[in-house]
């Protein structure tokens, strides 16, 4: 046949793709002799909207008299497009190209529509492949994309409501009787302003410690949190608040030396009351070591720092994320200096809440670092301790009032509870609201494992080399990058991956766990080479080893979200568009 002679089209216009800078994109046909591009008729877009082309640079075409289309702009090759986008990628972006060109010998080829995968940080593209239009946008990549635009008002909205969405996490339930317990020691408590004003010095110190923390991130590429979360600065701050419960129960007073009395006494005097430096104190320790969670939005704020350079606008949403996060903080610090009793029998029930509350904060640290059992026998002994507090062991008689009865059935109720955690953690089970699983369910996978069959990775090395290997056997790759630390990766351990149908679409996977608990050199390089800031990161690989950057997981999902999202990056057969 007449084309027979004449080589397929990718052949004819040979084409690469490169992001040359996190604004520009570089694109080049290395056209054969005697093949032309028609210079009008190339055209880019990035459909997914990821960006904005804002500038498009062809070189000076060649007029032709075309036999087919009459005068026309052609290029020869090597041909360069060069794309200026409107903002740099902060994630995979889908870049669609149009060309048509044609042979000095007498054949024109259709016109052509090819598809390349840009991935922000490195200057590699890839021709894109997929079944299935790409995952809808979550909210990580959403708030990137926002904070790409721009647009002040939209970013500081935005970032706010998600920071009061965060509030309502397991992230942030201890800084709530850490606050209260700040307003209940006050001597001044009573004044509804007194109270606001210290639960808002709490609150900005927390937002300020998060704006500066998050900025230092983004330029050295790991949070500062996870550099505080090893046993000693862990175990110590548990220690202080045991100390802080017994002083709540009356064990001892906790006295400063005499010289550091007197020296704070002027402040003390001055700020009437002198609890303002701690309030201010304790929310920097709140930002810094117990509320070190990671989630969608925060990642997207670090990830706008890295790549852009941009600290200020960064700092500021990451400001206003803690402060939506601090609101409900705000609020119950305010209610509780305004409606807790100033002195007589109530308020030393009061203060020996607080010392309750102080413990459950010193065991919920000490869980990061505790095997997962232990953990769960430490909530149990502590349960069982504020049964006891509570009169489950008393007896009580006929004319007992209703609040003493309510107060027994309490006790009674944690008494049981706190023994089936005691029995659960002998036998070998971490869950708190499932103690009793290890002696039904012997496959449930353990602390800092995705299941049984999950292969730890200690070094860059190992983990590409073990990609290389799934690649080599065409498998694809789930990897979990977790910390014993980390809330939300225990929630993914003991909620999301054990479920069926999480199970059914992992089983031909292979399954990597990065354990980055110690945070030692290995780990941190492990961090910076995935481009992660914080655990959880679940990273997905289809079977040429090549990241489906999209399908990332941060934070916490449940079961069926997670399985949808696992489904697609992994199970989808691949097709050239």
């Amino acid at each position: 046949s007449v084309t027979s002679s004449f080589p397929p089209v990718e052949e004819a216009f040979p084409l690469s793709v490169e992001l040359a800078a996190p604004q520009e994109v570089l694109a080049r046909w290395d056209t054969r002799d005697g093949f032309y591009l028609y210079r009008d008729k190339i055209a880019f877009a990035l459909p997914n909207g990821e960006a904005r082309i804002i500038e498009l640079t062809l070189p000076e075409g060649k007029l032709l008299d075309d036999p087919y289309f009459g005068p026309m702009q052609v290029l020869y090759g090597p041909i360069e497009a060069r794309l200026r986008l409107d903002r740099p990628l902060t994630r995979q972006a889908l870049l669609q190209i149009e060309y048509q060109g044609c042979a000095e010998a007498g054949l024109c080829y259709p016109p052509q529509t090819v598809h390349w995968t840009l991935t922000a940080g490195t200057a590699s593209a890839a021709p894109a492949t997929a079944t299935s239009p790409p995952p809808p946008l979550d909210e990580g990549s959403r708030l990137q994309s926002l904070l790409a635009g721009g647009n002040l008002p939209l970013i500081l909205g935005a970032f706010f409501v998600a920071g009061l969405l965060l509030a309502f996490t397991a992230c942030m339930y201890p800084m709530i009787p850490i606050l209260s317990g700040i307003i209940a020691g006050d001597r001044h408590r009573g004044s509804g302003l007194r109270s606001f004003l210290l639960s808002l010095t709490y609150v900005e110190a927390t937002a300020v410690t998060y704006a500066l923390a998050g900025v230092a991130a983004g330029f050295s590429g790991i949070a500062i949190q996870a550099n505080l979360q090893n046993p000693w600065i862990l175990g110590s701050f548990a220690g202080l608040f045991v100390l802080l419960s017994l002083s709540m129960f009356g064990v001892f007073n906790l006295q400063m030396p005499a010289a550091v009395q007197t020296r704070l006494s002027a402040l003390s005097a001055a700020q009437k009351g002198g609890t303002f430096i701690g309030a201010a104190v304790m929310g920097v320790l709140s930002a810094l070591i117990v509320g070190a969670c990671s989630g969608p939005a925060l990642i997207a704020a670090l990830a706008f720092i890295s790549t852009t350079g941009d600290y200020a606008l960064g700092g500021l949403a990451l400001f206003t994320l803690a402060n939506g996060m601090g609101l409900p903080l705000l609020l119950i610090g305010t209610a509780a200096g305004r409606f807790l009793p100033r002195s007589g029998p109530w308020m030393e029930r009061i203060r020996q809440l607080f010392g309750i509350a102080f413990l459950v904060v010193a065991v919920w640290l000490l869980e990061r670092l505790l095997p997962g059992h232990l953990a769960l026998a430490l909530w149990g002994a502590l349960l069982l301790g504020i049964a006891v507090f509570l009169g489950a062991c008393d007896q009580i008689t006929r004319d007992a009032g209703s609040l003493l009865r309510l107060r027994k059935f309490a006790g009674v109720l944690l008494l049981i509870w706190g023994s089936l955690l005691l029995l659960g953690a002998a036998g070998g089970s971490s869950d708190f609201w499932r103690p009793l699983a290890g002696f039904t369910a012997a496959t449930v996978p353990g602390d800092g494992q995705v299941t049984a069959t999950s292969r730890r990775v200690h070094t860059v090395a190992e983990l590409e080399a073990a990609l290389a290997q799934a690649r080599a056997a065409r498998r694809p790759v789930m990897l979990d990058v977790r910390a014993d630390w980390c809330v939300y990766c225990i929630q993914l351990e003991r909620t999301t991956f054990p479920a069926p149908e999480v199970q059914q679409v992992l089983r031909d996977a292979l399954l990597l766990t990065v354990d980055v608990t110690a945070m030692s050199n290995d780990d941190k390089a492990l961090l910076n080479h995935l481009d992660v800031f914080l655990p959880p990161a679940v990273i997905f690989y289809d079977a040429n080893g090549n990241e489906r950057r999209e399908f990332r997981v941060v934070g916490f999902l449940e079961p069926a979200a997670f399985a949808a999202r696992a489904r697609q990056a992994l199970l989808d057969e691949a097709q050239p568009l």
